[in-house]
């Protein structure tokens, strides 16, 4: 029989720190293996170790939900295995500290193989913290079923990894959820080429100004970042119980410095907006907080844009319902978050934007749920070549930059660029448009459908096909649109024999705009069976040189085939 090799299994002699260390080490010395984690709560005074090659294993948490209607509201732990600390530092980390530069051993310093799953945690500044700016973090590795509370800074931290399965991680009563990243320069390795399952957070509701905590977020943050091909299955952050933040914010004629009452109410990255326009800020469009000091905020486009700067003095209403739930985006203009998908995005409750995207190229995401109804659902700045899809009534708000991307879906308020895309219009009763030009500014599709869903009305000048033609023709159903006969002696236009056998092989409505632009006679002629206006022997048409005719694919009674007519008179 062919051999198996069986995991190396080990068990910690009691549920404490020391007994984990002691079986660490001896994996480690074995070449790997898998901790066996006991069902108890156990403290830590430190971080417990990464390395290649080893996993951790607990007994799935056993949750005691503290809403007694809605399970997934918050929880604490009654069973299973729980790692305790005292808030001070992180349950798991390595390579997390900050370097100048990347390592020349990058590929040696990474940690390959390494699983945590079934564990709780409480009590820590991060549950898992691996990676940081220019220090490489995680490669074919697995996370698997964590239940993270009360962490200080992030729920869970990762930067820097590749080929790695995170999965089912639930993160509640933490100031920030969950954050993956690229944080080295594009130039030294493009991460991410990872799998995403079933990330959740809950934005903290114990008193705390909850509008200041952010979701669940995916960073290219380092010089010429990229954060590339992730495939994200289930991804949902709720924020309920955020309060509107309403405020008078003061503007300086060419300054970029605004006054707020409480500095303390905003963060960097924070989107906000403003109930009317002035000093060259427009009304409901959203901007995003740059720099925060003392009582004065700077406001941008988009995060990585230039500062405003005020073209009057003066004061406006300032309006946020705190940071995104979702955020895709970078910390440079040179970074990009690239070819990733992202499934079953569920954003609820409220949040100056329920989804934030900057420099994101080549994303597709599907949309299951949106806030509705406050600053914005989606925000994209320099969004490219990517696509959006909403079941929901989605109020969005892209800049031009963004405009070769899509949405298609349910729509409400359109603000700045309106994508290309096919929409029902929740603004106009679900009225269907179609988008052609993603950098149109209007509410409205280039197309829609309008009459009860009786005719096409377009909302821009449409063209017609031009074909050329110096010999004598039969047209074919490509040639519909302005045919234009030039020649210098007689030719003969004939018509394609109509059709209309099925729908997918029918000619009736083709249009052919036919001119004579030469110098003699055109005739046109049908097959010689069907008719011109099913005028008994009408046949042909003779169009003097400068004359035009219309003709269009028409059905009469009794499934009559036949070309209706429309002749002009030439141009004197």
């Amino acid at each position: 029989m062919p051999s198996r090799q069986i995991p190396k299994l080990y068990i910690p002699s009691d549920a404490t720190e020391a007994a984990i260390r002691a079986v660490h080490a001896a994996a480690v010395a074995a070449g790997g293996g898998i901790i066996l984690l006991p069902d108890a709560v156990i403290t830590l005074t430190e971080p417990l170790p990464v390395a290649s090659g080893i996993g951790y294993q607990g007994v799935q948490p056993v949750l005691n939900y503290l809403n007694g209607t809605l399970p997934d509201s918050g929880w604490d732990f009654i069973g299973g295995t729980v790692l305790a600390g005292d808030g001070s530092f992180p349950a798991f980390a390595t390579n997390d500290a900050d370097l100048g530069s990347p390592s020349a051993t990058i590929t040696s310093d990474c940690i390959t193989g390494w699983r945590c799953e079934h564990i709780g945690f409480t009590g820590f500044t991060r549950a898992i913290s691996i990676g940081a700016v220019n220090n490489i973090g995680l490669q074919f590795s697995t996370i698997h079923d964590l239940f993270i509370r009360d962490c200080s800074d992030w729920g869970m931290f990762l930067a820097n990894f590749m080929h790695t399965d995170v999965s089912r991680v639930w993160t509640h009563l933490c100031e920030n959820g969950q954050y993956y990243a690229s944080l080295l320069p594009g130039s030294t390795l493009m991460p991410g080429n990872s799998r995403f399952d079933s990330l959740f957070n809950i934005i903290p509701a114990d008193g705390r100004d909850n509008r200041l905590c952010r979701g669940i977020v995916f960073e290219a943050g380092g010089d010429g970042a990229r954060l590339n091909e992730m495939y994200a299955d289930r991804i949902q952050n709720n924020a309920f119980n955020r309060t509107e933040l309403l405020v008078s914010a003061t503007f300086s004629n060419g300054s970029a410095n605004i006054a707020v009452p409480d500095g303390s109410k905003f963060r960097a990255r924070m989107p906000v907006a403003f109930t009317s326009s002035d000093y060259g800020i427009t009304a409901g469009r959203v901007y995003v907080v740059k720099s925060v000091s003392g009582n004065t905020i700077e406001i941008g486009k988009a995060f990585t844009s230039p500062a405003v700067v005020a073209s009057g003095s003066g004061s406006l209403m300032l309006s946020s319902w705190g940071m995104p739930c979702f955020e895709l985006a970078t910390r440079n203009e040179g970074a990009f978050v690239s070819n990733s998908r992202f499934l079953g995005v569920d954003v609820e409750g409220g949040a100056g934007a329920g989804i934030y995207m900057e420099n994101a190229q080549g994303c597709d995401l599907n949309i299951s749920e949106v806030p509705g109804e406050r600053n914005a659902d989606i925000v994209g700045r320099r969004v490219g070549f990517s696509r959006f899809y909403s079941g929901n009534t989605t109020i969005t708000d892209f800049d031009t930059a963004s405009a070769t991307s899509q949405f298609h879906g349910a729509r409400g308020i359109g603000r700045h660029a309106m994508l290309s895309g096919l929409w029902t219009d929740q603004t106009r009763n679900g009225l269907a448009a179609f988008n052609i030009r993603g950098d149109a500014g209007e509410n409205q599709g280039d197309l829609e459908v309008r009459g009860g869903n009786s005719f096409i009305y377009p909302r821009f000048g449409i063209g017609m096909k031009s074909t050329l033609k110096t010999a004598n023709t039969v047209l074919h159903p490509l040639d519909a649109g302005l045919v234009t006969f030039d020649g210098s002696s007689m030719l003969v236009c004939t018509l394609p024999a109509i059709t209309n056998s099925s729908d997918a092989s029918s000619l009736v409505g083709l249009p052919f705009h036919i001119v004579n632009a030469g110098s003699v006679d055109l005739a046109v002629n049908t097959n010689g069976t069907q008719l011109f206006n099913k005028i008994s022997g009408k046949t042909g048409y003779m169009l003097n040189a400068g004359e035009s005719l219309l003709v269009v694919a028409a059905e009469g009674a009794g499934s009559t085939l036949f070309w209706a007519a429309f002749p002009s008179v030439g141009v004197a």
